[in-house]
């Protein structure tokens, strides 16, 4: 798991291999700590995972969820099945951190 410089005020992880529960904890954290720096708005890069544990998504669900609470949102630009109900799935990294100012309904502050 990489966290990339952001791109304009969207944070971005990368994340590779196998996403187990471990792993998934890593990314939670990962996440956790962008919050305290008020970064909200984060892209998860999940191109290069190949196997994730399903038991393991709610602790990313909750993250999703305390983001948008903050006025913030968690996209994904990898197609992982059933995580399209939650998450806002993009095929590129370009196209994820441009959707943000497509449809942003923040307040309209940098955080």
């Amino acid at each position: 798991m990489l966290a990339r410089k952001p791109i304009q005020d969207i944070s971005v992880i990368d994340v590779t291999g196998d996403i187990d529960f471990r792993e998934m904890i890593r990314i939670k954290n990962a996440i956790g700590s962008l919050i305290e720096k008020e970064r909200t708005k984060v892209v998860l890069n999940l191109k290069a995972v190949d196997h994730i544990n399903y038991l393991s998504i709610g602790v990313l669900l909750e993250r999703l969820k305390l983001l948008r609470n903050l006025n913030g949102d968690l996209r994904d630009i990898f197609k992982v099945v059933c995580m399209d109900r939650f998450f806002e799935e993009y095929t590129s990294l370009e196209d994820a951190v441009a959707s943000f100012d497509d449809d942003w309904e923040g307040d309209g502050t940098s955080h």
